[in-house]
């Protein structure tokens, strides 16, 4: 059995440091950590004790800012799943199923990474979404000072009965064509056997900004936690990554903190 010891040091929960408002649409930030800038977003369920084991690994090189999209509850528990997905699917920040449109809570990251590069300077910040934010990165990294984008196992727009989605980026054309105009490199992980993000995901990515600049991992389903809660491999650096120097998923954490450190 993996050892998921959720009461070690490791793994507490960020302080809570403000509140960031803009546009309407207000939620809690918590912070730690010092040096260039990586804003974390969370995935469904949301802040779980996995989430905080992540953040605080990260806080070890980076300064990370952590926005609780759900409200101003600083934790979250698989538990919640069902309670928080639904939240998700009604939320007029969220869309869920909408292909080229994420809704509004991307333009209140954006505005969020730029606050924290004014915040702590340098030649830009990372943004690493994962699930529900997974494409998010790829919005956020439009604007110049966002330089280290990470989708990890980006899961929506989920599909729907009269559509298949799962190539979509959540872009419009115009972004698309931003984006690829950028010269940003952008890293992307997923397990093969993923059924929410599949190849044709990573292949829109590769589609738009080029096989050169898409940092692609793709790992065997075997690497998984073997006491993950899913039927399928899903989160590569939460829920289904094995806390041991030897495994592949934690060899990948340490890939995604040197993608960071190179290009911050």
């Amino acid at each position: 059995m993996v050892n998921m010891d959720f009461n070690s040091a490791s793994i507490k929960p960020f302080e809570y440091d403000f509140s960031f408002a803009k546009n309407g649409i207000e939620h809690s930030v918590f912070t730690k950590g010092s040096g260039p800038g990586v804003l974390l977003m969370h995935e469904l369920p949301g802040m779980t004790p996995e989430f905080w084991r992540l953040a605080n690994w990260l806080a070890e090189h980076f300064t990370v800012w952590a926005p609780d999209l759900f409200g101003n509850d600083s934790e979250h528990t698989p538990a919640d799943l069902g309670k928080l997905t639904f939240k998700a699917c009604i939320s007029r920040e969220i869309h869920l199923f909408a292909q080229n449109d994420p809704g509004p809570i991307t333009q209140w990251l954006r505005d969020l990474s730029q606050s924290l590069h004014q915040k702590v300077g340098g030649d830009g910040v990372g943004v690493i979404g994962m699930c529900m934010t997974g494409n998010f990165s790829l919005t956020l990294a439009l604007d110049p000072w966002v330089v280290a984008p990470i989708v990890s196992q980006p899961g929506i727009p989920g599909n729907l009965p009269w559509r298949n989605q799962d190539n979509g980026l959540q872009m419009n054309d115009v972004e698309k064509q931003q984006l690829a105009a950028r010269d940003v490199d952008v890293m992307g992980l997923r397990f093969a056997g993923d059924k929410f993000c599949k190849a044709a995901r990573f292949q829109a990515i590769k589609d738009v900004i080029g096989e050169r600049r898409f940092h692609e991992h793709v790992l065997p389903d075997s690497s998984r936690n073997p006491d993950g809660k899913r039927s399928f491999p899903h989160s590569v650096l939460t829920m289904d990554l094995v806390d041991r120097d030897d495994a592949l998923t934690k060899q990948k954490l340490g890939e995604v903190i040197q993608f960071l450190k190179e290009r911050l």
